[in-house]
């Protein structure tokens, strides 16, 4: 197949590209080539700022694809660019989305069923990020339907291993939170350390684009991640095992950790 992955030089874009480069599809990766990344040989790179209108357009005007993976399509104006760019340029479609769009849960275990949770976005708003992210796959949604182009959303959830720093006890990728466990400085979990977190590993999750993209025939949204969860206060149990430390724990009202970390408005995307 010819492949076009939009954000393809990390993380789980690159494991995406190294699997189906390995397996003989012509990759073709678009971003920015702002991140130094060892793409495989043979995959040809497009190097293109989405924030340039026009710009994927101009680079791809003499291109046509089997199939189009959309990595970092993080808001509905970035999913739109993306998708008005290649219309009638791809015969299926795969957008990475996010199990945030569903938090908070109103049961556990939550699947594909589980309503999603459209919030009012703005500078006061609780999931932000999440509210962005559901916003772009509404995008693809109505675009692709428009389009009568078979479209994938798949939804991950943590993802771990190598190639970045892992998840954080407060949903970021902060190292500075390791150093504390190290440091012996207090770490602060929200209420009582059992609200759950569920990882998906990098290599499992790339495996289930690269069988997305091998079915067109079955569209749809699928949660992609491991089969249980665990709760913050085992995370940090086998943080500082591994850390070889005992961690310092106190425990925080979710609204006053929400105030302490809100410059980085990670914690309000972690759905805690």
């Amino acid at each position: 197949m010819k492949i076009l992955v939009v954000g393809g030089s990390r993380f789980l874009g690159l494991n995406i590209v190294q699997r189906l480069s390995a397996r003989g599809d012509e990759v073709i990766v678009a971003n920015r080539g702002q991140t130094e990344s060892a793409l495989p040989a043979g995959v040809q790179h497009l190097q293109v700022d989405l924030n340039q209108t026009g710009a994927l357009a101009d680079a791809v005007k003499d291109m046509t694809f089997d199939a189009v993976v959309h990595m970092i399509a993080m808001s509905a104006p970035r999913a739109e660019v993306v998708l008005e760019a290649l219309e009638g340029k791809m015969g299926h479609y795969v957008q990475c989305g996010s199990v945030g769009v569903y938090a908070p849960l109103h049961c556990v275990p939550a699947d594909e069923s589980h309503p999603t949770n459209p919030r009012q976005i703005g500078p006061d708003s609780k999931y932000v990020g999440f509210s962005h992210k559901l916003a772009a796959d509404q995008v693809a949604e109505r675009l692709c339907a428009d389009w009568n182009v078979p479209l994938t959303i798949l939804r991950p959830s943590a993802i771990i291993g190598a190639g970045d720093v892992p998840i954080d006890l407060w949903g970021a990728r902060n190292p500075k939170c390791f150093q504390r466990i190290i440091d012996g400085e207090v770490i602060s979990l929200p209420n009582d350390g059992r609200a759950l977190i569920q990882f998906g590993h990098v290599g499992d999750l790339a495996d289930a684009f690269v069988l997305a993209l091998d079915q067109p025939d079955r569209p749809g949204i699928y949660n992609i991640t491991s089969d249980y969860a665990i709760t913050l206060n085992y995370y940090t149990q086998i943080l500082g095992e591994y850390l070889e430390r005992e961690p310092v724990i106190e425990y925080v009202p979710m609204e006053q950790l929400i105030a302490m970390h809100a410059e980085s408005g990670k914690l309000n995307e972690s759905g805690l």
